[in-house]
């Protein structure tokens, strides 16, 4: 509440009193053409507490300048209020279509969309160390930037077809000729991680269905889009990968 609405109150309340005030003549002139009317005014005057409605009025008219002046019980509700629906997102025109910005990427045969925020990193594929042992989605280890982490697959991860690496890996543990990118994703404090993807076709907002993906896409696919994109349910992505 700004100075403005402060002084506006402070008229109003004024102006109840100065209208009060301005119709004392009217009530004398009905008084004096009738007597008996007079003797009841000053009748019932009489019995009238002033004291008590002047401190009445008194306190209405601090209350209301308090209201505008932005405090009091109703002016605490309506900035509170206030308060609320400026913390609250705007709804532009639009803006339900609004997309999320995804990497498109491709699989042996799956077109993936994956939320750019997750994402730290796209290299071509560099040289994969063969882990023994290794749960079937983890194809090895490779270095980025420095960093040496597990490449996941991620067809195998999704259950997809996925072709399997060269005779040079299986032969001597190392893949010398890899095809493909790795996506290094934003593991946080876990360990870090990147997916094997065949292609990488381009960045785009995309608006994720609102419908989920049958239970047959797998725990990892959130949504099916129109062109048959496997929107990757990222959260369950990472949670899978950090372990």
């Amino acid at each position: 509440m700004d100075d403005t609405l402060a002084g506006a109150g402070a008229g109003l309340a004024a102006g109840m009193v100065t209208g009060a005030a301005g119709a004392a003549p009217l009530i004398a002139a009905l008084e004096s053409a009738s007597p008996d009317r007079a003797a009841a005014r000053a009748a019932a005057q009489a019995a009238i507490d002033w004291d008590e409605v002047h401190g009445k009025l008194a306190r209405r008219t601090a209350d209301m300048e308090a209201t505008f002046a932005g405090h009091g019980p109703w002016a605490d509700a309506v900035l509170a209020r206030r308060a609320e629906e400026l913390a609250e997102i705007p709804q532009l025109h639009g803006e339900e279509s609004a997309g999320v910005p995804m990497l498109v990427a491709r699989g042996a045969e799956t077109l993936y969309g994956l939320e750019l925020r997750h994402l730290g990193h796209i290299a071509p594929m560099p040289r994969l160390a063969r882990v023994p042992g290794a749960p079937p989605a983890v194809l090895g280890v490779i270095a980025v930037a420095g960093r040496v982490m597990r490449l996941f697959d991620l067809d195998r991860l999704c259950n997809g077809p996925s072709p399997g690496l060269s005779a040079a890996l299986s032969r001597t543990g190392v893949e010398t000729d890899p095809s493909g990118y790795a996506v290094v994703l934003r593991t946080g404090a876990g360990r870090p991680a990147a997916l094997r993807v065949r292609e990488v076709e381009r960045v785009s907002d995309i608006v994720p269905p609102r419908t989920a993906a049958p239970a047959e896409a797998g725990p990892l696919v959130r949504a099916i889009a129109a062109d048959r994109m496997a929107i990757l349910d990222m959260a369950a992505l990472l949670d899978l990968v950090k372990t």
